[in-house]
């Protein structure tokens, strides 16, 4: 049987030098505002803030750029379902910020088909976790070529407040219990692939290999040791 579709593109297993697409991939991550993925501020417990500065202006426009700056990449070239790659949620210290805010794609699936609602969560805090877990493909603005599989509590309830002061409880389950727990760890200094316990399950992922990884993930060959990750962080 004939077909014209063009395979996925993927590049040599010891390829770990960065390409031209990643290259332009971080180029546009940083006009878009995001800090490199070997800044301080990615390893810092962001700050909590007071009820009483929620509805300050600094703080509100905090919240308006992490809205901004997600829908400019959602808009932008990295978004299409074709490079595997859109931003489902944020932290503010992905954008150079020690506060403890989140925005998080509430109504996403599985198959990232198609993006849902975003939504802002401040002094985000698990205070559950289901004792079912799950493993499943994760990457980062914050960690470059570096994805993986991660497992993760598959459910978990929340208590945070929202944009407009109000204090709320809220259960996440599948996918986007996924993001939510991704996001609170950027606040705590913490980026997924610590979480990872086995190298074969941290990736380094080229931008022009997206489509691919999205595909085959869990048979990825290029391989991230932990230390390889950490020097590419700069992390001691």
């Amino acid at each position: 049987m004939r077909t014209d579709k063009k395979p996925p593109i993927i590049l040599a297993t010891e390829q770990y030098d960065l390409t031209n697409g990643d290259v332009m991939r971080f180029a546009e991550e940083k006009r878009l505002g995001l800090v490199s993925p070997t800044h301080p501020v990615l390893t810092q417990t962001a700050s909590t803030i007071s009820e009483k500065d929620i509805s300050v202006e600094a703080t509100q426009q905090l919240i308006l750029r992490l809205f901004e700056t997600a829908a400019g990449q959602r808009a932008g070239k990295h978004a299409s379902k074709r490079k595997g790659r859109g931003m489902v949620g944020l932290a503010a210290p992905q954008i150079g910020v020690s506060e403890r805010i989140i925005i998080v794609d509430t109504q996403i699936g599985e198959g990232r088909k198609a993006f849902g609602r975003l939504e802002c969560f401040i002094n985000p805090e698990v205070i559950w976790r289901s004792r079912e877990t799950t493993e499943g493909r994760e990457g980062c603005f914050s960690t470059g070529p570096v994805w993986g599989l991660v497992r993760r509590p598959l459910a978990v309830k929340i208590r945070a407040f929202t944009p407009e002061g109000n204090h709320i409880e809220r259960i996440f389950e599948g996918f986007t219990a996924r993001i939510v727990q991704h996001e609170i760890d950027h606040l705590d200094g913490i980026r997924f692939p610590d979480r990872i316990k086995s190298d074969a399950k941290r990736h380094w992922v080229h931008a022009e290999e997206f489509e691919a990884y999205a595909k085959l993930s869990k048979k990825w060959l290029r391989t991230c040791t932990l230390k390889r990750w950490r020097h590419y962080a700069k992390l001691p």
